[in-house]
């Protein structure tokens, strides 16, 4: 570790209760590192991935988002949405070289200026054991290409993959993500999603009936349809989508083996620029 180096860490902070809270520590003269330069948000919700991708390749050595307490939301499920979007970043992060320790969620109240102090000097603190950023991946970045050649899944979060992978793995994976991550407030999605998943598995292992087949269409339709998130409506769409369009796929399991069908996704062809 170098002994003289002092991190950049851009800090997101929730309007409502984050930001409020370090101008709370300042007021009650709870002190915190001069590393972070705050930007303020409507919502924890509003910072995409890219925000925080972006931060770490134009030169920040860290980022930290924080917003309301889960249930404190000032716009009702602004934070879950974040944690949501932060889950699937930290898997991204590794793709690209970047550690996911230099990324933080957390949630700081408007009342808890000392919270906000202990958490900017903690985060601070690992940045400068981590040392300065060191990214190979190519730094400029078309995101507006990127929104448009990337998969979306969840809430608004990414996900990238190559030729290696088919649709019904990648579907498998995302079921099994949305069971993670459900609130269980819904039907739809706690129950609805696993039973798609075991149908998909039945695919993957080359067991599965027209029946099922023709069960799971049935699912992905009413999941899609009557989730209450964006989390299970999203679910029942990307089985949708591989059942209408990736069909081959689904034969080439069902005949003992994986196609790998769905071309690779543009991904960095596309999005980064030589």
């Amino acid at each position: 570790m170098d002994q003289g180096f002092e991190p950049k860490i851009v800090a997101f902070l929730c309007n409502w209760c984050s930001y409020a809270g370090a101008d709370l520590a300042g007021s009650l003269h709870y002190t915190y590192p001069p590393n972070l330069c705050a930007v303020r948000v409507p919502c924890s919700g509003r910072v995409e991935p890219e925000f925080i991708v972006q931060a770490l390749l134009s030169g920040a050595d860290g980022v930290l988002v924080s917003g309301c307490h889960p249930g404190d939301c000032h716009y009702g499920t602004g934070n879950y949405y974040a944690n949501r979007r932060f889950n699937l970043l930290t898997r991204f992060l590794e793709v690209i070289g970047i550690s996911k320790e230099r990324v933080k969620l957390e949630w700081v109240s408007g009342a808890e200026g000392l919270r906000f102090s202990q958490v900017a000097k903690s985060f601070t603190e690992k940045i400068k054991n981590l040392g300065p950023i060191s990214i190979k991946t190519p730094t400029r970045i078309d995101w507006a290409t990127l929104s448009r050649t990337i998969a979306v899944v969840g809430s608004a979060g990414k996900l990238f993959w190559d030729e290696n992978k088919c649709m019904v793995e990648m579907v498998d994976f995302f079921l099994d993500y949305t069971q993670k991550n459900s609130c269980g407030e819904c039907v739809p999605c706690r129950i609805g999603s696993k039973r798609m998943q075991e149908i998909v598995k039945k695919i993957s292992n080359g067991s599965v009936s027209e029946e099922e087949i023709s069960i799971l269409n049935e699912l992905s339709e009413v999941i899609g349809a009557s989730s209450k998130c964006d989390l299970g409506k999203m679910a029942g769409k990307a089985v949708k989508f591989t059942l209408q369009y990736c069909k081959d796929d689904i034969d080439a399991h069902r005949n003992g083996g994986c196609g790998y069908s769905v071309p690779a996704n543009p991904g960095w062809k596309a999005i980064v620029l030589k």
